[in-house]
């Protein structure tokens, strides 16, 4: 049995921006950038791809053999059950939810967050503050994960893994950690939805210092975009997908 568990949620067919789990960034697959950074983070003890069960997702179950990485393949609407499965084929007791969009995950923020979760026996464990789209994950109990499986229906909370702490915040131990100040209530978009997001990551990686053992340095990305308008401006203008509102 493994405690903590990182569970990297990714498919190929995303309907905005399709391929981009695999599309290069500074030579390497988006994906990649992601695996790097979760290695340096000392609280997680494995890191497991979820993906879903169609044969469309090949290119990613031979990116994560390459790796090294365990795959779970599960339903591709059902993300609930599908990480719930993940989980429980590796028997860990704590997942980290991680979005397959997100090459500049803040590796501190998420050790903290992991810390604050496990000492404090949460339920769910996310920032307190807002933070930069795709700075961050979410920390959550597999037993937690399981209850609400059993007690979540539509497809809000199916196909949106995390939707059901929020709506009943008073059945679970909810656990909110400080950010640090460079991320703290900052409004830029560092996820990868798309053409135009995966212009400015490719801004980034082109003008700041990173390497397979020495991950590009958030922080220092957050100043770059301060003192790069310019950049700043590449995907200002995308709207985030209001996904309560697609599945009422």
């Amino acid at each position: 049995m493994v405690s903590v568990t990182a569970i990297i949620q990714a498919r190929m067919g995303s309907t905005r921006f399709p391929g981009k789990s695999l599309r290069p960034i500074a030579g390497l697959p988006l994906l990649e950038h992601i695996i790097i950074r979760l290695k340096q983070v000392p609280e997680i003890d494995l890191i497991l791809l979820a993906i879903p069960d169609k044969e469309s997702e090949t290119p990613l179950v031979e990116f994560a053999r390459r790796l090294r990485i365990p795959v779970f393949q599960g339903s591709e609407e059902d993300v609930l059950s599908r990480f719930i499965k993940a989980g429980e084929s590796v028997q860990t007791e704590q997942v980290v939810r991680i979005c397959g969009d997100d090459p500049l995950i803040d590796m501190p923020l998420l050790s903290s967050l992991i810390q604050a979760h496990l000492s404090d026996r949460a339920d769910y464990t996310v920032p307190l503050e807002p933070v930069p789209l795709g700075s961050s994950g979410e920390i959550i109990r597999l037993e937690a994960l399981q209850k609400i499986g059993k007690l979540a229906e539509g497809s809000i909370y199916r196909e949106h893994v995390t939707t059901w702490f929020h709506d009943h915040p008073s059945s679970f131990r909810i656990k909110r950690v400080n950010a640090p100040d460079y991320l703290k209530d900052r409004s830029f978009r560092l996820t990868v939805d798309t053409e135009q997001d995966f212009h400015l990551m490719d801004e980034l990686f082109k003008n700041l210092p990173h390497s397979p053992v020495s991950p590009l340095n958030l922080q220092a990305a957050i100043e770059y975009l301060d003192a790069h308008p310019e950049t700043t401006s590449l995907n200002i203008d995308i709207p985030q997908r209001n996904w309560r509102k697609e599945n009422l």
